[in-house]
């Protein structure tokens, strides 16, 4: 090891988030001594308590050594395929948000450009029906991709049970040799050049480290301590309040739903023995335990000197699309790519705070089209306008650095809120129309079939599923 390298790091935190960036940093760098701070739970931190993932949660699994199957063992998770959007718009056609590929190019000519055209004249079916994935969810059936079959190209995320799946991470991470201990925070020792020197908690322990994460939440006293800079986006995001709850167990669905309201909206995520229910408004309808205020927005530096906040320490995003574990795991992953020495020189997380600072805005303007198209008081980003420009001239989407959601998600949430470009693509023109409906009208028919040879998502569930085929890093 360099005398310059990253020794040591102690994790503020013991939840989901915490013990995530615990299991990364100990599988990547097992020279590392590595200690999680447990400290109390806090309520407001969405991404240690909400059941969703986005489809990315395989590939941090992958580089953490944790196997799917152990987490549908366990009762930790079940794979979801997609979001079922009912009255969203108002007054609006259910529609599907789902993973992996729709359609197929003719040539060079991207398929959603020769699906918008015909459906402007009336001649396709809704977008997430040209996809597996799609008319999987709604179906209601399930199986994993099959290579080689038309089974292949789509993906899907999971449904978390978020206490047994923070167990399994524990678990993980006292396999690979983190140490654990119960604390709460009270204040830090710092270096006269302004980094941290040790964590002091209340029970008088002294913990110190090269490097401090902080994943204790939204209320982040250690990150704040560093940094107070705090970009606001509420003008950008109309919904401030989460309220969460549960209710019995539901039919075994491979869709969470998401209800569209005039005031806000509701989700709904099946789990096995219970359904984990919530609402999402600009004002709580009453004010306890179940309330999460948030504060839609991003620390300005998430890596300041030696600390590093993650989760909703970093960033507050309602939970539209599951985006909050998302982004504290896809921060994990990018420390790991840029750690730097232990001096956490400027230019290197400066680097860290570009790139984090991108995929955020890029996710933040994801939510901020949803509530566009109901109708919502929002100011657009200047980042949404120029993309929704592009898009409703001729469907062109160009696809930002930083940005962690494909362009495959991003196509089918503008055409499932009904956003279609008013002119045609001139690539797209030059295919004769007929042709393009007739080849369309075969890969309709051909997916429509997949749905009879499949068990219901719960007779899968209850055979134990399929192995997953292996995931790269």
């Amino acid at each position: 090891m360099s005398d310059r390298a990253i020794r040591s790091i102690a994790i503020l935190g013991g939840g989901i988030v915490g013990l995530s960036a615990a299991a990364a940093f100990a599988r990547a760098l097992p020279q590392l001594a590595i200690t999680v701070i447990e400290t109390p739970p806090d309520p407001a931190a969405l991404a240690d308590r909400l059941p969703g993932s986005t489809s990315a949660i395989h590939r941090f699994h992958a580089s953490i050594g944790l196997e799917e199957q152990a987490l549908l063992r366990a009762g930790a998770a079940v794979p979801r395929l997609g979001l079922r959007f009912r009255n969203w718009p108002a007054g609006a056609e259910t529609w599907y948000h789902v993973h992996g590929e729709h359609g197929a190019a003719a040539g060079k000519v991207a398929f959603h450009q020769l699906w918008a055209r015909a459906r402007r004249e009336g001649r396709a079916d809704a977008w997430h029906l040209y996809a597996a994935a799609g008319v999987l969810a709604e179906a209601g059936k399930f199986a994993h991709p099959q290579p080689d079959t038309p089974l292949a190209a789509f993906d899907y995320a999971l449904r978390l049970e978020p206490g047994r799946y923070r167990e399994t991470l524990a678990t993980l991470a006292d396999r690979l040799g983190v140490t654990r201990r119960s604390g709460t925070f009270g204040s830090a020792e710092q270096r006269e050049d302004g980094a941290v020197a040790a964590l002091l908690l209340v029970d008088g322990q002294r913990i110190a480290a090269d490097l401090y994460l902080d994943a204790s939440g939204p209320a982040a006293p250690l990150a704040n301590l560093m940094s107070q800079g705090f970009e606001d986006w509420g003008s950008m995001l109309p919904y401030h309040h989460v309220e969460i709850g549960e209710g019995p167990a539901s039919a075994a669905d491979p869709n969470d739903t998401i209800i569209g309201g005039a005031q806000g909206w509701q989700f709904a995520s099946p789990l096995g023995a219970r359904t984990f229910l919530g609402s999402v408004h600009a004002s709580p309808a009453t004010i306890d335990a179940h309330s999460v205020a948030i504060r839609p927005g991003r620390r300005s530096e998430p890596w300041c000197r030696n600390v590093l906040a993650l989760g909703d320490a970093a960033v507050a995003l309602d939970p539209l699309h599951w985006p909050n574990l998302h982004l504290a795991q896809s921060g994990i992953a990018r420390a790991i790519e840029l750690l730097p020495g232990r001096d956490c020189h400027p230019v290197e997380i400066a680097e860290y705070n570009r790139r984090a600072r991108a995929e955020a805005e890029q996710m933040r303007d994801f939510q901020v089209l949803h509530y566009l198209r109901t109708g919502a008081n929002t100011e657009v980003p200047h980042s949404l306008a120029a993309m929704l420009e592009q898009f409703e001239r001729r469907g062109r989407f160009v696809h930002q650095d930083e940005d962690s959601l494909l362009e495959e998600v991003w196509i089918s949430a503008l055409f499932g809120l009904g956003v279609l470009p008013r002119d045609i693509d001139p690539l797209a023109a030059a295919v004769p129309a007929d042709s393009a409906a007739a080849g369309m009208a075969g890969m309709r028919s051909q997916l429509a079939r997949l749905p009879a040879g499949l068990p219901s998502f719960g007779d899968y569930l209850a055979r134990g599923g399929a192995p997953a085929p292996p995931r790269s890093c």
